[in-house]
């Protein structure tokens, strides 16, 4: 074993004690008195007899024993870093923006797409709505854990139906009867989505005319979250998303 140099002192006083200290069994035999005998002469060896060491057990002991008391070395720190646990996600799913989806695309439906307020709807002045199902009134930010109101024909998009419109880069979620829009699609099939836009005052009605596009639009019905998503309210405080 190696010896480590904190010990040399120890050892030391060790070996001068045992040089120096009282005689033992072998010295008293030096003066013992009787009979000489003479010793049988010793075989010859190939290998030189090893030289007795005086006191070297007790020397071995107290530096076995010291090393117990010596103070243990401290790990050095990995230089490699530890994996990092991924925080919260960003996407729509969590109420943030950008980001791929994480899960199968929705289908897509071709569908009128028209926006309403509390100025305009029933009764007028209210965000009052005929099934509440993520909101106990029409509100909404647009992402995916707070879709905003929009309103249909229940037979056509069933209640809590979530759909992704790409223009405006938002959620939405089905809890509001249109009226117009169930007659329109009993009457001829024509299928017919109503957003929330919110806004009590009449301006909601500018805003309302330019988000609304012609013809049919693509919406994606029951998509997956992580989207990407402007959570910029559609009208808010006399100003509309659009301008």
């Amino acid at each position: 074993m190696r010896i480590p140099s904190a010990l040399y002192p120890v050892l030391l006083a060790c070996l001068v004690a045992a040089g120096c200290g009282e005689p033992g069994a072998d010295q008293a035999a030096l003066v013992a008195t009787g009979p000489a005998t003479v010793a049988p002469a010793p075989v010859p060896s190939s290998r030189p007899a090893a030289m007795p060491v005086p006191g070297a057990p007790s020397v071995l002991r107290a530096a076995l024993d010291a090393t117990h008391d010596l103070p243990r070395p401290t790990p050095t720190p990995s230089s490699t870093p530890e994996a990092s646990t991924p925080g919260p996600g960003r996407s729509g799913a969590g109420g943030g923006g950008g980001g791929g989806a994480t899960g199968p695309a929705g289908r897509t439906v071709n569908t009128e797409v028209t926006f309403y307020g509390a100025y305009d709807n029933d009764p007028p002045g209210s965000a009052a709505i005929a099934y509440p199902v993520a909101h106990s009134e029409a509100g909404g930010t647009g992402t995916y854990a707070d879709p905003i109101t929009f309103a249909a024909d229940p037979d056509y998009l069933a209640v809590g139906t979530i759909v992704y419109y790409a223009p405006l880069r938002k959620y939405f979620v089905m809890e509001d009867l249109c009226a117009p829009c169930r007659d329109e699609y009993q009457a001829n099939g024509h299928p017919h989505i109503d957003f929330y836009t919110g806004g009590y005052d009449s301006g909601v009605s500018a805003c309302q005319s330019a988000l609304t596009p012609s013809g049919l639009v693509a919406v994606e019905v029951s998509p997956p979250p992580g989207r990407a998503v402007d959570a910029t309210p559609l009208y808010s405080n006399g100003r509309c998303i659009s301008g």
